[in-house]
């Protein structure tokens, strides 16, 4: 599925700390989409709930999913 910006998705793999510090995310948390695939790259740019920096996770299409309720534009 395509995602929009503004779409709600929740992430289907855990993340872990980018660098010292940075913040964790276990499967299954929720963000919103701040950035979209630029070819030839295919991952989203996702603000996950609870990051306090609110830097953008690069994250793939199959590592997301829309959360209930998510589609803003639908």
């Amino acid at each position: 599925m395509a995602h929009k910006i503004g779409d709600r998705v929740r992430t289907l793999v855990g993340l872990s700390p980018g660098w010292s510090g940075s913040f964790v995310a276990p499967a299954g948390t929720e963000g919103t989409v701040t950035g979209l695939p630029i070819p030839p790259g295919t991952s989203y740019g996702v603000v996950l709930d609870g990051d306090p920096d609110q830097l953008p996770a690069a994250l793939e299409p199959d590592e997301i999913t829309t959360a209930a309720g998510g589609d803003r534009h639908g």
